[in-house]
């Protein structure tokens, strides 16, 4: 996870900057959702995801345990170092994911996207939803001012 953790803190404001043991609790509980793009030993970009109750992200800095039953596919991180952003490995780690998600019988997904992000989730067929009720309004607020919370069908998704 240092390498993940490394990227992190490249690819994101340090609000969004976790201990590797929370990253590491991503990864552990839903292991086929978790992607990484290399060139050679270089970690170029990552996707992180879990399943996850839609409309119930997890508070930032929260470390995982089994996920409850759900049929909702959370992103909680996707990362592109700057040497990779331009070759398409953002959406070519969600076009993975979604399909590992699909084949764990997940129908849709959900996330919070941040630091201007959302433009790019758009594309790949992501819906903001800006009329919030409570509890998620002040979830998402904690991802900081510009985080909008999306939703999409998996099957659906622009990722080819």
């Amino acid at each position: 996870m240092p390498k993940v953790a490394a990227l992190q803190t490249v690819a994101f404001a340090p609000l969004f900057h976790e201990p590797q043991d929370i990253l590491a609790s991503r990864l552990t509980v839903a292991p086929a959702l978790c992607w990484a793009a290399f060139e050679g030993e270089e970690l170029l970009a990552y996707i992180l995801s879990h399943p996850w109750p839609a409309a119930s992200p997890p508070p930032i800095g929260t470390t995982l345990s089994a996920p409850p039953a759900t049929d909702n596919w959370f992103i909680h991180d996707l990362a592109i170092g700057p040497a990779a952003r331009g070759l398409g490995l953002g959406r070519a780690l969600v076009a993975s994911a979604a399909d590992a998600a699909l084949g764990a019988g997940l129908v849709r997904g959900d996330l919070v996207a941040v630091q201007g992000a959302w433009r790019f989730w758009e594309k790949l067929g992501y819906s903001p939803v800006d009329d919030l009720a409570e509890p998620l309004r002040t979830k998402v607020a904690g991802y900081g001012e510009d985080a909008r919370y999306m939703t999409a069908n998996i099957a659906e998704l622009k990722v080819r």
